[in-house]
């Protein structure tokens, strides 16, 4: 069945604020989000597990979070936040201490579900010249306001550190969205926090914010009604082993023609077609209507009409051309040792891989079965019209000379 790939996305911008407050007897606290990290990097479905920092006594929700390197990533449904609150105590412009807090956070959405979570994770990373700091107030908004209701859940561990503590503090806050009848909704999160140490009485208040953690809830596949990171392009995983001649020839076409469409490799995604009358037709000139001119080699081991890209999708021939005839030919040739296949077909023109599609004669329940891989799909990972999606065939690293012997 095809899912999504656990691939965590590109960096998205992200917004810190810089504050400075001024006290009593000249005293100034200056506060700084900075991202954890230099740069963002991806992250594979199981990053790899590292030592726990000290003092740590919770988990999060999103396991491969807390651990990995980075200052932002996330998949379809798991955001991953990383920073640090540089926090400065100045008297007439002379630095007479400072803190350091290391912030985790992540976001646990859930595609079939109004109801989504965050977890935040704080700890000291060092402390010098004052006697301690306090967190005050973490203030996360959700915006519309009137868009989701927010359950806030108690602070777990003190929201004061002095000098050497080890010690975390987290806590989890529960959202649900209002959702909005037929439709969707792009929700946006802010952090706002207050913090405060003796040395200075006026308090800084450092906030920040991150567009790639825009959180999308919709009510419009699947029957049902969930969110999503909707800047998170998923991947459909084709099921080589249930339909091997089927995704190996989407592969080939991936890599011949001069679109790449649907490759990760090219940053070629499909999009979807959410219109079914216009998929029909798209099908209907592909290969069901004479027009098309489908005439399967008399080699061809099946004689099913699979195209590619999908009739689902806006990429598909049918949105430009008349006729899947100008498409790239091929069939599905099953071998006497079980194995398969792919030719060209000679009853048609030999390609120059400058078209923009290709359909393929091989078995009915091949073509049916990765149809119905990606209908499920669409529903799990909640793609609306025009949202991006890679296909990954499990032929990845095939010699495209051999054509590919396919088991």
């Amino acid at each position: 069945m095809g899912t999504a790939s656990m691939r965590a996305g590109a960096s998205a911008g992200s917004n810190g604020a810089s504050t400075c407050s001024t006290g009593g007897d000249d005293v100034t606290l200056c506060a700084e989000y900075k991202p954890l990290g230099a740069k963002t990097k991806k992250a594979s479905s199981s990053p790899t597990a590292q030592a726990a920092p000290t003092g740590a006594v919770a988990a999060g929700t999103v396991g491969w979070c807390k651990n990995v390197s980075g200052s932002f990533l996330y998949t379809r449904s798991e955001g991953c936040l990383r920073g640090l609150v540089v926090l400065t105590a100045t008297r007439d412009g002379a630095p007479i201490g400072n803190a350091t807090m290391k912030i985790i956070q992540e976001i646990d959405l859930d595609p079939k579900s109004t109801q989504f979570t965050t977890w935040t994770e704080i700890s000291l990373v060092s402390m010098t010249g004052i006697s301690s700091t306090s967190l005050t107030s973490f203030l996360e908004d959700c915006f519309p306001t009137t868009g989701c209701a927010e359950s806030t859940g108690p602070w777990v561990g003190s929201t004061t550190w002095t000098t050497g503590d080890t010690h975390v503090a987290t806590r989890t806050n529960t959202y649900t969205w209002n959702k909005v009848a037929g439709g969707e909704q792009v929700l946006n999160l802010e952090w706002n926090t207050n913090w405060s140490t003796p040395q200075a009485v006026v308090q800084a208040v450092p906030k920040w914010s991150h567009s790639g953690f825009n959180i999308r809830c919709d009510n419009k596949v699947g029957g049902n009604t969930g969110c999503i990171f909707p800047k998170y392009t998923p991947t459909l995983q084709l099921n080589t082993k249930k339909y091997p001649a089927a995704a190996a020839y989407y592969w080939v076409l991936m890599q011949k023609l001069a679109s790449h469409p649907g490759s990760e490799e090219a940053d070629k995604p499909l999009h979807r077609l959410a219109d079914d009358t216009r998929a029909k037709e798209n099908r209907d000139k592909m290969c069901m209507l004479a027009v098309a001119e489908w005439n399967p080699h008399p080699d061809a081991d099946g004689t099913s009409c699979d195209e590619y890209p999908f009739a689902k999708s806006r990429e598909s021939g049918g949105m430009t051309l008349t006729s899947g005839k100008f498409c790239v030919q091929m069939y599905a040739d099953k071998q006497t040792d079980g194995t398969w296949m792919l030719e060209l077909d000679n009853n048609y023109s030999y390609p120059s891989w400058s078209e923009i599609c290709g359909r393929a004669a091989g078995p009915t329940r091949q073509n049916t079965d990765a149809g119905g891989d990606l209908g499920r799909f669409t529903s799990e990972i909640r793609l609306l019209d025009d949202d991006p999606y890679f296909v990954q065939t499990g032929f990845e690293y095939c010699d495209i000379n051999t054509v590919c012997n396919m088991s």
